[in-house]
């Protein structure tokens, strides 16, 4: 089990309506914190529970680790307020990860609100993967979803990638009008992403995860999902995070998003 941490807040920047990205210093997790993988941070001294968040992006060099998170209550604003200096409890990294996709085929990265942060750090591990192996993996592809323009928090962060995401948003301001969901399926249509050409990385609100595993399904198409589920403990204890879970002979279980995943193939899992 992974043991509490120190890690230090080097920079908080607001980048969107009560959205926050912080950079903390740690190199234990910048060094080894994979994609899909979150942190789980106290947000102070008075609070008792610690909050999970997917980690944004890591710098071995620097030593850094980023979050992206909204203020959403008490712990999430206690967070993004805090001083810079300092120093955060902070368990990580936690859970597992996005498997790489087969040789050849195109990974479509399809994210919706703050879901881009995990799939943020995979595309950077995708593009790095393809600086450096030989027979270069293609490049992924990326569609996000947001309320509204104004919710389109990080496109600068994504440039620095060189990917160029897809914009949906659900009243038409920005890119395509409608979901995440709703584009993809229209550029499924349009593009050779059928059975063993393409693998589908998701992550984002529970209904449009639902979606996109079932419009995968129907396609033949593999998908991983990364679950946002409230994480009290972390590590599996508590089992506050369980979803129902399908296996390969159709018996249902029960699974621990903490522990078992984030990370899960979106056939398995039971919506």
């Amino acid at each position: 089990m992974n043991r509490p941490r120190r890690a230090t807040l080097v920079w908080t920047r607001r980048v969107g309506p009560n959205v926050y990205h912080q950079r903390f210093s740690d190199s234990l997790i910048a060094r080894r914190a994979k994609a899909g993988q979150f942190v789980h941070l106290l947000p102070g001294s008075d609070h008792l529970f610690r909050r999970a968040l997917s980690v944004y992006a890591t710098d071995p060099r620097a030593e850094t680790f980023d979050v992206l998170h909204q203020v959403l209550g008490a712990g999430t604003r206690c967070l993004a307020h805090q001083p810079i200096g300092t120093v955060i409890d902070t368990l990580g990294p936690l859970g597992n990860s996005f498997t790489p996709p087969a040789r050849g085929t195109t990974p479509v990265l399809v994210g919706g609100g703050l879901g881009m942060a995990p799939l943020r750090l995979w595309a950077a591990e995708l593009m790095a993967a393809r600086s450096t192996r030989r027979g270069k993996p293609v490049a992924p592809i990326m569609i996000l979803g947001v309320r509204t323009r104004e919710l389109a928090v990080a496109p600068y962060q994504l440039r620095t990638l060189h990917v160029h995401p897809h914009w949906a948003t659900d009243d038409g301001s920005l890119g395509f009008h409608g979901t995440a969901v709703d584009l993809f399926a229209d550029m499924l249509r349009r593009n050779d992403w059928g059975p063993g050409h393409a693998m589908v990385y998701g992550c984002g609100p529970e209904p449009m995860m639902k979606a996109l595993a079932e419009l995968c399904i129907a396609q033949q198409v593999p998908c991983e999902v990364s679950l946002e589920r409230s994480m009290p403990c972390g590590y599996g204890v508590c089992m506050g995070c369980v979803v129902t879970s399908r296996g390969a002979s159709g018996y249902e279980t029960y699974r621990r998003v903490c522990r078992d995943g984030p990370v899960f193939d979106a056939a398995a899992i039971v919506f």
